[in-house]
């Protein structure tokens, strides 16, 4: 799954193109706005980078909106969440708040942007909002999905956002998903994103815009997907910011993930802690690259960018490229990275003290992604992991 596209590998995109924006029709009353996405989605060429392909005539998928359902995790809280509001509605009533939320950073983002027909809107206010985490469950209807999900966190707000991305209706399906938001001046956020897998092609993009001594607790967890393309961004423009990001991933079958992420100190005393633990399991592919730029006005910054992967097979496969870009002077930066199959000798030891081998697999991995379970934004979270690795470990 390497390799740049050709033109000819997305030739029905054109008309394909025209369609989506014809049948969003006047949702948000933004059309101008949509030609514009579909105009710079025209004139580049929609590829994935150097490792991932996408082997799918998405043109040719029917269009299914975005499908919103009650939440499955044990988060607590109402369905009914008075932060939570149609994206449609919202734009209709202020068109601006796309251009001010949304981030489109290629050409996928504005082929979602030009035939979005519904998504979500999620605002955090300083004063009177819900208790809890606010929840998006979203369901897989098969076919083409667009769905943008934005949010606004006001100044001084603390603010949970929950995505859960429920395995698919088993119908081929290529998901467009572009989270994106900003928090303001010393607010606090924390994420916690689920996606379950099935067979799906899920392309992901998100920007997030930390402000001044804002905090930003990220954490995802990949549990598996067909075809998984992830691409962050985090940017720290403004003085005191701090981002925390934690990603958690399962690959199993000949599954690919290939997760991005770019995060940008560009004023003083702000701090970035990124951190990837993957498990490969059977024939799937993990690749990591990852990027934190320190800007010259970024001094008195720290940053650290760390990247461990457990293969549990012989054809599992993983790409570890992690990397620093230093401006600044006066700033304290680290990175590791590693890639190693599982220590037979351990199994063997764990076996001969009456474990089955499964048993003993599951031991090692739950030991392995220990170090990144403690640093979940939620305490539920480490349960509803936990039962998904039970299901997943024998495999490989």
């Amino acid at each position: 799954m390497s390799g740049a596209p050709k033109r000819g590998d997305w030739a029905g995109g054109t008309e394909a193109l025209a369609r989506l924006v014809g049948s969003a029709g006047t949702a948000g009353g933004i059309l101008d706005r949509r030609n514009e996405h579909a105009r710079a989605f025209a004139q580049g060429l929609p590829a994935f980078g150097k490792y991932s392909r996408l082997r799918l005539d998405w043109a040719s998928l029917p269009q299914r909106p975005a499908r919103f359902e009650p939440a499955s995790l044990p988060v607590g809280g109402a369905q009914e969440d008075p932060r939570v509001a149609s994206l449609a509605d919202a734009v209709r009533k202020r068109p601006e708040i796309l251009d001010e939320l949304a981030s489109p950073r290629g050409p996928w983002d504005h082929l979602l942007l030009a035939g979005w027909q519904e998504g979500a809107l999620v605002r955090f206010p300083r004063i009177g909002g819900a208790a809890g985490p606010a929840v998006l469950t979203l369901g897989n209807p098969g076919g083409l999905v667009l769905e943008p999900l934005l949010f606004d966190v006001e100044e001084g707000a603390e603010a949970g956002l929950v995505v859960h991305w429920r395995p698919d209706s088993g119908e081929p399906s290529f998901r467009l998903s572009h989270l994106a938001g900003r928090v303001g001046p010393g607010a606090r956020l924390k994420v916690f994103l689920l996606q379950e897998g099935g067979n799906v092609h899920h392309y992901l993009s998100g920007s997030v815009q930390v402000g001044r001594n804002a905090e930003v607790e990220f954490f995802s967890a990949w549990m598996g997907g067909k075809w998984t393309v992830v691409r962050l961004q985090s940017d720290l423009s403004e003085a005191g910011g701090s981002w925390t990001e934690s990603h958690l991933s399962f690959g199993a079958g000949v599954s690919h993930l290939d997760l991005d992420s770019q995060v940008r100190l560009a004023s003083h005393h702000g701090r970035s802690d990124v951190a990837v633990r993957a498990v490969g399991t059977e024939a799937s592919r993990t690749v990591f690259t990852g990027n934190i730029l320190m800007e010259k006005e970024a001094h008195h910054s720290e940053a650290v960018l760390s990247d461990h992967v457990l293969l549990l097979s012989p054809q599992a496969h993983a790409d570890s490229i992690p990397g620093l870009e230093i401006k600044a002077l006066e700033v304290k930066a680290a990175h590791a990275a590693s890639v190693g199959q599982v220590d037979e000798e351990q199994i063997f030891y764990l076996q001969s003290r009456g474990l089955d081998p499964v048993a003993a697999r599951r031991i090692l991995v739950v030991g392995f992604l220990e170090s990144l379970f403690e640093r979940s934004p939620y305490p539920w979270a480490r349960e509803v992991l936990d039962e998904i690795l039970e299901r997943r470990v024998g495999l490989g």
